[in-house]
Order: C-alpha cells, then sequence, then structure tokens
C-alpha cells in the first residue's frame, strides 16, 4: 500500500472540505447582510422627483402614461421610469454598512450627489440619498429618509438615477399606427408620390397608377413607427428652421390616418438629418437611413406580382387555351375534381398544384401602361379563392395570357388599365392538353 499517495488524498480532501464550510460560510454572511430598505406598490407612485448632477427632474403619471414636468413639458420615456420603479419601490441592498451612525460624510450621505423622492397619490412616501461609490465594485452607498441604516446597493441601481434630460423624454415624436394609416402622400425633391389604401389593397395613385408592393411599404411604415428624436433643438421660427434645412426640406410626407393627417418634414444640414412634426416647435435629430426609404421613383412602389392569390387558397380553377379547356373543384378533403366530372379521368393533385405555383409566383420583367394595347387572349384562366383564416372571404383572379412574340409573353388582368409583361417560357408551363392535367394509368400488373 502506497501510504504518501493516502496521504495526499486525505490532505487533498480536508483542503476541499475547508473550502466548503468557507464559502458556505461565507454566503450565509452575505445573504445575512442582503436586506429591504424600501418597499412600496410600484403601481401606487404617480410622481417621481430626481436630483442628479444632470440637474432636477419631476415626472408625473396620468394612467398608464408618464409626463416630464420640469426641466420642461414634454412626455417621459416609460421604459427609463418603469425602470426606477422596478429597483426603487422595493429596494433591496446588498449589504448593510452602518446602523445609527452620525458620520454620514464618510459615506457621502451628508450632501449626497443624487436624491430620488417618490410619491403616491399627493403624499410623499419615500426619500432615497446616494452618496459615494465604492471604489471595490461601483456599489453605491444610500440611505433612507428617517431611517438610520446605511447601505450598499448595486450599480446597475445607481445607473437608472444618472440619466440627463435626452434620456428621460420619450424619444418617439412621431406616433403613427401603422395598420391605421389609410393613405401615403410625400416629396422628394421634385418628384412625388401618392399611395392609397383601397379595399384593403394599396395603390398607387402618383406618378401614374398601379397595385403598391405593400411589403414596401409595410417596411416604410414600420420604419415611421419606430422613429427615435438622436437629439432635441427649439425649431420654432423661420431662422431657427433653416438652421436646420427645414426651410429647403428633403422630404415631406403626410400620412392619412381616420384622425387625420399627420405630417413631417426632413431636411439635412452637411451631415445630420433633422425632423420636424407638424404642431411640434423642435428639430429632432434623426439616422439619414429614414430619408432614403422614401424613394420618389415609381418603380419601387409598384408591385411586380402579376397575380393576387395563394396557391393554397385555390378552390376552383377555369382554364381555356385555343379549343383546349377544362374547370377543377375542390372538395372538404382536399382533392381535386373536374367539374363536371368527366368519366374514367381524375386529375393528378401535383400537377394541379405545380400549375397554381406557376400562376400564383408570376413576377413581371416589365408593364404595359397604354390600356389600349391589350393582346388578343391565347389563354384564360380564372382562380376561385377562399381565404382559409376567413372561410367566408372570397376572390377571383383572372388572368389572360398573349401570343409569345419575342422573350416575353403580355399578361392581363381585366381589373387593371395596365398589363404585364413576363418570360415566354411561362406558356410552356401552361398545360396544352388533358394528358397535362389528368393523372397517369397505373401500368397493368402481370398476369392480369
Amino acid at each position: 500500500m502506497n501510504w504518501k499517495k493516502i496521504l495526499a488524498l486525505a490532505l487533498l480532501l480536508a483542503v476541499l472540505l475547508a473550502a466548503i464550510v468557507y464559502l458556505d460560510r461565507k454566503e450565509r454572511g452575505r445573504q445575512a447582510s442582503e436586506g429591504m430598505l424600501l418597499d412600496i406598490a410600484a403601481d401606487s407612485i404617480d410622481r417621481i422627483e430626481l436630483r442628479n448632477s444632470e440637474g432636477a427632474f419631476v415626472f408625473s403619471r396620468r394612467d398608464t402614461l408618464w409626463q416630464m414636468e420640469k426641466p420642461l413639458a414634454a412626455k417621459a420615456d416609460k421604459v427609463a421610469l418603469e425602470s426606477i420603479l422596478d429597483h426603487f419601490s422595493r429596494l433591496q441592498y446588498d449589504r448593510l454598512v452602518a446602523e445609527n451612525t452620525g458620520d454620514l460624510k464618510a459615506f457621502g450621505l451628508d450632501t449626497p450627489g443624487i436624491e430620488l423622492k417618490l410619491s403616491a397619490k399627493g403624499q410623499l412616501a419615500a426619500t432615497v440619498a446616494l452618496g459615494v461609490k465604492n471604489t471595490l465594485d461601483d456599489s453605491s452607498y444610500a440611505k433612507l429618509a428617517g431611517d438610520g441604516r446605511v447601505v450598499s446597493i448595486a450599480a446597475y441601481k445607481r445607473q437608472d438615477l444618472e440619466k440627463d434630460l435626452l434620456a428621460f423624454r420619450d424619444k418617439k415624436f412621431f406616433v403613427i399606427d401603422p395598420m391605421a394609416v389609410n393613405a401615403l402622400e410625400f416629396r422628394s425633391g421634385d418628384a412625388a408620390v401618392s399611395l392609397a389604401k383601397k379595399d384593403d389593397r394599396w395603390v398607387m395613385e402618383k406618378p401614374l397608377f398601379s397595385l403598391a408592393r405593400e411589403s414596401r411599404i409595410s417596411e416604410l411604415l414600420s420604419a415611421t413607427s419606430q422613429l427615435e428624436a438622436a437629439s432635441f433643438a427649439p425649431a420654432g421660427d423661420a431662422g431657427e428652421r433653416a438652421a436646420f434645412g427645414l426651410d429647403r426640406p428633403l422630404l415631406t410626407a403626410e400620412f392619412g390616418t381616420p384622425s387625420g393627417p399627420r405630417r413631417i418634414t426632413v431636411g439635412r444640414q452637411g451631415e445630420s438629418y433633422y425632423a420636424l412634426a407638424e404642431g411640434s416647435s423642435e428639430a429632432c435629430g434623426i439616422s439619414g437611413d429614414f430619408v432614403e426609404k422614401f424613394v420618389a421613383d415609381a418603380g419601387t412602389w409598384r408591385e411586380s406580382k402579376v397575380a393576387r392569390f395563394f396557391a393554397y387558397d385555390a378552390r376552383e380553377i377555369s382554364f381555356q387555351q385555343g379549343a383546349f379547356r377544362f374547370a377543377l373543384r375542390k372538395d372538404e378533403a382536399g382533392n381535386w375534381d373536374f367539374l363536371p366530372p368527366r368519366p374514367g379521368m381524375k386529375p393528378d393533385g401535383e400537377k394541379v398544384d405545380s400549375l397554381l405555383t406557376v400562376l400564383s409566383g408570376l413576377e413581371a420583367a416589365g408593364f404595359i401602361d397604354d390600356p389600349s394595347a391589350v393582346p388578343v387572349a391565347a389563354a384564360r384562366v380564372v382562380i376561385q379563392t377562399e381565404d382559409q383564416a376567413e372561410p367566408e372571404k372570397h376572390g377571383e383572379t383572372v388572368l389572360e395570357f398573349g401570343v409569345a412574340a419575342g422573350e416575353t409573353v403580355v399578361v392581363r388582368d381585366p381589373s387593371l388599365p395596365y398589363s404585364y409583361r413576363v418570360p415566354r417560357e411561362t406558356m410552356e408551363k401552361l398545360p396544352a392538353r388533358i394528358e397535362d392535367i389528368v393523372a397517369e394509368p397505373s401500368p397493368p400488373q402481370a398476369g392480369k
């Protein structure tokens, strides 16, 4: 038996046990020193007064909205104030530093650098003072008025109170609901674009009429609803507006809403961009990326998708190309049948789905805006649809294909005053005979 190994293992075990005991005692000591300095229901607090190195701030709550009263009247940043309430209405401390001490100067609490007052229903509920930081971990010494304890609180709690005027202001200066906007008109330079929502569809009315690309509009409206100011500056008179390039705007935009139009103007001074919301007297610094979303090129907003349906919503198909024609209907089980039935023939589900995929995926390679240039239809397709999310919502899409000429084929939706150009190989993907749509017969089995 190797006594040296046994001794070494025993020594190692003793060290581990000693470490466990030490850590356990340390943890118990830490837990014993932790405690609650203040406990008030956060939703009862309706007024916050704060003094820090940036100045004095006063906030009041009306329902769920916070307003800044001092140093100026403005909307307050809800997130910033709720963070204060989260950390200070129930203020936990990490360590009890002193109790009933008369020497507050040692902790910077004789003239505290930060003072927070919380009020509820017009009555002062608590005053918390923060002194100097502990150089070891950046924690802060804190004291509750009327309480003899001096405690240490975590650094991140102090950070909630060290913010400046901009951090405490609501930076959303132009508030719109993207889902409620029903019109958009903007001018960038000498070009103007006008868009409107009609029958749940966006259309472009200027500089030409066309169905509009809804994904692009949604992106722009989303960006507008999230627009935030990086700075605020007075712009109440003509001279102040000129200092931000707002007298010669890069962009003016008007958003139609159920409560009336909302307008915004954007100017540029040097490399900086500034926005002015109608009715406001402050120029707000913004990112130049916002202006770039308002491209005045009609092609940017024009919908290039030819067919307005999803393949899985199709319930009936009527197809005609020359003398060849057929009609199909999908039953409740999702199976396609001829309409009227054709004895001995059954549509091939994969072939039907392939046709629908081709039609629903058609993208325009160009447009013909002359309504008189309507080609003779070489093929005509009518798709009846039913929205699976709203079964009572039905739709119809009609597509008329012209004769292939060159590299493209003209496709027309009779409900629109313009036509599309699509690649000529599209015609090759359309069925030309019944075999292109029916299931192939099963080969005869041997011996039968």
